[in-house]
């Protein structure tokens, strides 16, 4: 008789949730659809997928790139530091960016583009 090989079990590793918060979705204002009406006015918000709100993880401060609005300045686009939600989750005790002096933003006031060291946060590791 031939043997039957069992499979073992795979366990499956924990994960640990961090708090998170729901907040109001910044890009479409709360409202679930696309907020500049290009798909249709029905289409839903590409940020919250329709919901209206998003989760954010615990502690957060709102965008200083975007200054809560959830798309570039000027344009339709999301985002680049928050990716339309409003705000941006950083770690207690952080200190403020270097490179852009807290601001999540480099260069001149006319050629501004988010800071790459800390990703438009204006917060970095200790």
């Amino acid at each position: 008789m031939a043997k039957v090989r069992r499979k073992k079990a795979v366990s499956k590793p924990k994960v640990v949730s961090k708090p998170t918060a729901e907040v109001k979705c910044a890009y479409c204002k709360g409202t679930g659809r696309d907020p500049w009406g290009l798909m249709s006015v029905l289409a839903a918000c590409q940020v919250c997928t329709g919901k209206g709100t998003v989760n954010i993880e615990e502690p957060y401060i709102t965008c200083p790139v975007c200054k809560g609005r959830g798309n570039q300045r000027n344009t339709r686009l999301t985002c680049l530091a928050c990716k339309g939600k409003g705000a941006v989750h950083v770690e207690k005790g952080m200190n403020s960016c270097p490179e852009c002096d807290g601001t999540g933003m480099t260069g001149s006031v006319g050629l501004r583009n988010y800071c790459l060291k800390c990703h438009g946060t204006g917060r970095v590791s200790a």
